[in-house]
This record gives structure tokens, sequence and C-alpha cells, in this order.
């Protein structure tokens, strides 16, 4: 995962969309689908912001119920051509910054889970992969809020710098730069993880 190398979503994106198509349309079934094409991407990245699952599902069904008043405001062109998913993270990341700023949502100090380090691992369970995805968390948990947020747009969201800088309003090269210095950062941090275990 080269983070030169743009995913396929970046490509796709000038296509239009067709269930953006749909919700114009007024498809009733629309709404359900965008809920379940959406709603597992958006809950991972709220729970990568938030580091805890009810409040990570609070944050998600805030957002999709934001996202629904707004589609009922918005005229049939604009719905047309919406970026559904970079739309969608935008609400996300706002409410997730208003849950964090209104103190309704105490982000603690990320703890690292105990047992082995990452680097000693030698076994590729499935137990380890999610102690190794547990410390990655917690260490993302770390970074500073620019950087968590563009670090887990890139890599957790999978999103192309195109609609990081869409979703967050900075610059593209502004995000390409906050990604290389978390990731940067986020080793570091797992480095001095393994070697305080390791001692």
């Amino acid at each position: 995962m080269g983070m030169e190398t743009e995913p396929e979503t970046a490509r796709a994106a000038a296509v239009p969309d067709s269930l953006a198509g749909r919700l114009a349309d007024g498809d009733p079934k629309a709404p359900k689908a965008l809920v379940e094409r959406h709603h597992a991407e958006i809950y991972r990245y709220a729970l990568a912001m938030l580091r805890d699952p009810t409040a990570a599902e609070d944050a998600v069904q805030s957002s999709f119920e934001r996202a629904f008043g707004a589609l009922g405001r918005y005229p049939e062109e604009r719905l047309r051509n919406l970026a559904l998913r970079a739309w969608l993270y935008r609400i996300t990341l706002n409410v997730v910054r208003n849950l964090i700023r209104d103190g309704r949502r105490e982000v603690a100090v990320a703890e690292i889970p105990e047992g082995p380090s990452a680097r000693s691992r030698t076994t590729s369970s499935p137990e380890d992969h999610s102690e190794v995805w547990l410390d990655a968390v917690a260490a993302l948990g770390r970074l500073s809020e620019r950087q968590r947020v563009a670090v887990a747009l890139r890599y957790l969201a999978d999103l192309p710098y195109a609609e990081i800088a869409e979703v967050t309003g900075w610059p593209e090269n502004t995000a390409k730069t906050l990604v290389r210095r978390g990731v940067g950062r986020l080793r570091a941090l797992m480095l001095v993880n393994d070697d305080r275990e390791d001692a």
C-alpha cells in the first residue's frame, strides 16, 4: 500500500454515482442502499477517531440523520452530482469533531493492549492481526487531530488524496504531507512500544 499509488477510487470519482441519481429521482430504496453501501466504512472511520464502539455507532447514526436531512433540502441537480462517499465522510468528520469539542465524548489517552509485541510475532493467525490492529489504532489516537484524520481517511477509508482534500477542505498537498508525517509518527510510536515490551 504505497503512499504514492492512488487507489482505483481516484479514477472512479469522475464517473457519476448511480446511487446519487437514484436519490435525485426519489427512488424509495435509495436511502437504504446508501446506508448499506457506506455504513461499515463510516463506522470504521468513526471508531478509529473515537476509539469507543458505542460512541462510534452514535456518531454514524447522527451522520446518516444529518445526511438524510440535507438530502431532503438539496435540489435535484446537486443530488445528481453529489460525490456521496466523500460527502458522508465530511459529515462524519464534522460529527466526530463536534462530539470531541463539545465534551460529550472524552477522548482518553490511548492504552496499548498488553501482549507480545507486533515485531516479535511470527505466526499469522487472526488473533495476531487483531493485536497489531489494536496497537495501530491505539497509536493512531496519539497523533495530532489533523494527522489522525488524514491517516484514517487515507488508510482506513481508502480515500484518494483528492477526496481527502474534498472531505477536509485542505489543499491536496497538505493532505499528502499530513498522511506522510502521520504514518512516520505511527511507525515511531509503534517501535517505541515494541522496544518497551521487549525490555
